[in-house]
């Protein structure tokens, strides 16, 4: 049985600031095969690298990213409060972060946020500059969003995060989508055995590294996403 692909959240997040360089140089010196990143639009229509649709939980400021010009972005310091004053990491733009990524190799699960509803030019840009990647996936909580990816026809894979309250029979209707990404606590539920029944393969994310079925997983993961990319990956060589 071959390793199922494994995706630093947001980088390696249990070792530097999420999203970060710092984060996605240390995932891949844990050796992940992946890197699952967030993508938000600032005012000016410039995508960076971050997660929250503001910037008071990594750095301790309130404005919204689609009320500030990517200008603006580029000043704030990610981190603690101490570590912001002394060094601080700079929120990426989705360009640095391609010019870090595409030499490497590794795998991209690339998530759209809400700033890009409605933004299909946008939406269509990143796709466009993504494709020097070899090994790419976007996903989003927003089926309008993927559905842009869809309209492309540019040969990309694609996924929806789907929640407990989703529209099943409606997503299982949708055949352009290529994945499912959920949440672990759906592992071994009737969710994912209809899922995978309707012919739709699942990543899993919130990874720990201690559940049992790492070593064992149903045939329907193709992913496991989380902050210990390295505790998956020792469990993984041991099967």
């Amino acid at each position: 049985m071959s390793n199922i692909p494994v995706y630093a959240h947001r980088g390696a997040t249990c070792r530097s600031v999420e999203n970060s360089i710092g984060a996605f140089k240390k995932a891949v010196k844990l050796n992940a095969d992946g890197i699952e990143l967030d993508l938000q639009l600032s005012a000016d229509g410039v995508a960076f690298v971050t997660h929250d649709i503001d910037f008071f939980r990594l750095a301790g400021n309130k404005r919204r990213i689609t009320d500030m010009l990517a200008d603006e972005v580029l000043q704030l310091k990610l981190g603690n409060a101490f570590f912001r004053k002394f060094l601080g990491s700079r929120v990426l733009t989705f360009d640095e972060f391609l010019h870090f990524a595409i030499p490497l190799g590794v795998k991209l699960n690339v998530e759209l946020k809400e700033s890009f509803l409605g933004k299909n030019e946008r939406i269509r840009e990143v796709v466009e500059k993504s494709k020097a990647v070899k090994d790419i996936h976007f996903s989003s909580f927003e089926f309008s969003v993927l559905q842009t990816i869809h309209a492309m026809k540019a040969n990309v894979q694609t996924a929806f995060i789907g929640k407990k309250n989703t529209d099943w029979d409606y997503v299982f209707s949708i055949k352009e989508i290529n994945a499912i990404h959920l949440n672990k606590k759906f592992y071994c539920t009737d969710l994912m055995y209809s899922i995978w029944n309707a012919g739709f393969p699942i990543r899993f994310y919130n990874i720990k590294g201690n559940e049992k079925y790492i070593a064992n997983p149903h045939d329907s993961v193709i992913g496991w996403i989380t902050d210990f990319p390295e505790k998956i990956e020792k469990i993984q060589k041991r099967r």
